[in-house]
């Protein structure tokens, strides 16, 4: 075998080999989802915003691990709480949580809030970090 050939060879095994790693998997793995969250509201009045892990492969979020959900609003949305935990889920003994955060509209018009997560994803083989951002748009009347 030529050498360049051998270094093709040796280039493409690499390749294939980090195609396969848990921190690829465990991206596709899941989703983070804002369904059930209130889309549109009357200035003055409430609503949630809901946050959802939800599994696409068999895997949980690590309940030993941190996770930190940091949230933030545009000014026309009082959050009821801004910062997230294990604690703070619908189910706290859940594989994946579920979060449901309540907040005032208190101006009018285009309003957003913000999600950061930051939690570890795990299967039978890996654990890996991840960090996700969403956002919600509602619509304040």
């Amino acid at each position: 075998m030529s050498r360049t050939l051998a270094v093709l060879v040796l280039l493409a095994a690499a390749a294939a080999g980090r195609a396969a790693e848990p921190g690829d998997e465990a991206a596709r793995s899941y989703r983070v989802t804002t369904e059930g969250s209130t889309a549109a509201v009357s200035a003055g009045g409430s609503g949630r915003i809901v946050i959802s892990v939800e599994p696409l492969a068999k895997v949980h979020v690590d309940p030993r691990a941190p996770l930190k959900v940091t949230l933030t609003a545009s000014d026309g949305l009082r959050l009821g709480k801004e910062k997230l935990g294990h604690q703070d889920a619908v189910d706290p003994k859940a594989e994946m949580p579920r979060f449901e955060v309540p907040f005032v509209a208190r101006a009018k018009g285009k309003q957003e809030a913000r999600a950061k997560l930051d939690f570890f994803l795990c299967s039978d083989q890996w654990c890996v970090k991840q960090t996700r951002e969403v956002a919600v748009a509602v619509d304040v009347r």
